[in-house]
């Protein structure tokens, strides 16, 4: 079933399936109740389980933490069941449904302990209950769903088999639930605001995707010796932000009139909608342009350096988060991916990259930055080696374009970090140009402010919009206008090419030269 939310993005998704699936057919819209007595005819519906629908507001509000909602959601595919909202009960009794459970006086711990050798251990939901999305799929797959850090949480993340998937998004510190997923062997998909997946990745495994042209490094002018720089913006992990708005609109992301401009690294989750949204990934390669850039973000949100430190085989864990993550990648000839560390320099962090890289020999680059403070790394770079023995470059991030934030040294509006990029050129030994990456922040919001004042760009973030804030694309181009023609704005992959080279000349013109 195909829910119609007035999405324009997801509206186009549907007509990509429709297209990719020609034995598909719409067989028309239909009302809530009648899809219910259409589906309890087939036997399909057994019941209804009963829930309290939370009425809360704000963030985190203590009473929405377990919501009933949850407990309905884990049980509804076992129990052949839809979830019914205390007020609509006359309802559901009027279509001749019976009661199977009254989940309003249910705890998710009950729930955990009295079902839990039926629920799918490839997979886990945390999601807010005054949320529906993503619901769908959970019910589908039989996924235990709660919200908040307090128990089951833990348990259920050891309990959960590893290298599994989390879908939705849980409420409180962004960190700490990250890193709870992660150190049991997790990864976080948001997916809290997805709609329709049930649909869209319906036949997804069969559906061939597009290839992306990488640069071929025969085609850089190696005689320019100026110093570069590439942007690469945000959160390209969220997958609920690909799937639902992140093409729409004309302002801050692809959308963007200005989108071509500037040659710029698109952080994407492809690894993730290769499985659950193909059509996202068609519309991105058949509406780029020569600037725009591809970059894998993860393969999921999760902390490499902390990766399955609960498991007795956590670095097999790893290694085979790795295997599957390249194999996503090799669908659309991914070769540089991103990943965000709790520690970007950590003996752990390179023993992660080390693993990673070993798995493939297709592998061009890590891009690295750090949770508490994305430009940690200040640039620096450590190799790894691939399967056959060539270094690979783990690239950490030098400069972040961050609202409010100029206190920090690399760190501040499009203006303050054009300054930095110009300082740190100039302070280079002569003959040996700087290569580094920008990683621009796409929730921060700026203002147009041509002139020297490197805090004019700042304004208050709420309701920016409304202000005349801007956000995404465009300011990054502000900062780009503002290097001279010493620094240039390049692609990852000539960053990548560049740096590979610099390192070592010798390996670097042999790979290149194996290229056809």
């Amino acid at each position: 079933m195909w829910v119609d939310n007035a999405n324009q993005d997801d509206e186009r998704w549907y007509a990509r399936l429709l297209a990719q699936h020609p034995g598909l057919a719409s067989l028309g819209t239909f009302a809530p109740w009648d899809l219910v007595d259409r589906y309890a005819g087939r036997g399909l519906i057994k019941g209804y389980i009963l829930y309290r629908r939370d009425r809360s507001v704000g963030d985190d509000h203590p009473g929405r933490l377990n919501g009933s909602v949850n407990v309905a959601t884990s049980l509804a595919g076992i129990l052949d069941a839809i979830i019914v909202d205390e007020d609509l009960e006359p309802a559901a009794r009027t279509h001749g449904l019976k009661l199977l459970l009254d989940a309003r006086d249910k705890t998710p711990q009950w729930c955990f302990d009295t079902y839990r050798s039926q629920f799918n251990r490839r997979m886990l939901c945390t999601q807010d209950p005054r949320k529906p999305h993503v619901r769908d799929l959970a019910i589908a797959h039989q996924v235990f769903t709660l919200y908040g850090p307090a128990e089951p949480l833990a348990a259920a993340m050891a309990w959960l088999e590893p290298l599994s998937p989390i879908l939705g998004w849980n409420g409180g510190d962004e960190y700490d639930n990250t890193d709870l997923a992660t150190r049991f062997g997790h990864f976080q998909t948001a997916t809290d605001w997805c709609m329709n997946l049930p649909v869209l990745m319906a036949g997804s495994e069969q559906l061939p995707l597009p290839k992306a042209g990488n640069l071929d490094p025969r085609t850089i002018d190696w005689h320019d010796s100026r110093s570069a720089v590439s942007f690469i913006d945000t959160d390209g992990d969220n997958v609920q932000w690909w799937q639902g708005s992140f093409f729409s609109g004309t302002d801050s992301y692809w959308g963007s009139p200005a989108r071509g401009t500037l040659p710029f690294g698109w952080s994407a989750c492809f690894a993730q909608l290769a499985q659950l949204c193909p059509q996202a990934i068609d519309h991105a390669f058949a509406t780029r342009t020569p600037n725009d850039s591809l970059i894998e973000w993860g393969g999921g949100y999760y902390y490499p350096d902390r990766f399955g430190l609960q498991r007795a085989n956590r670095w097999d864990l790893v290694a085979g988060q790795a295997r599957r993550t390249l194999a996503l990648m090799a669908k659309t000839n991914s070769r540089i991916i991103g990943f965000n560390f709790s520690q970007w320099d950590s003996p752990d962090a390179r023993r992660a990259c080390a693993l990673f890289a070993g798995q493939t020999d297709r592998l061009l680059a890590i891009l690295a930055f750090q949770y508490s403070g994305y430009e940690a790394g200040a640039g620096k770079v450590f190799w790894v080696q691939d399967r056959n023995g060539n270094d690979v470059p783990v690239i950490s991030a030098r400069y972040d374009i961050w609202e409010h934030a100029n206190d920090r040294e690399r760190v501040g509006t499009p203006a303050k970090v054009a300054r930095a990029i110009q300082q740190t050129v100039a302070q280079a030994p002569p003959g040996q140009p700087r290569y580094d990456w920008v990683i621009a922040h796409v929730w921060s919001y700026f203002r147009r402010v041509p002139g020297t004042d490197e805090d004019a760009e700042n304004m208050p973030q709420n309701n920016a919009a409304a202000h005349g804030g801007v956000r995404g694309y465009l300011p990054v181009t502000w900062c780009a206008e503002r290097l001279p023609a010493n620094i240039r704005a390049v692609s990852p992959e000539e960053l990548v090419w560049r740096i590979r080279m610099q390192h070592d000349p010798v390996q670097t013109q042999k790979l290149i030269g194996q290229l056809r």
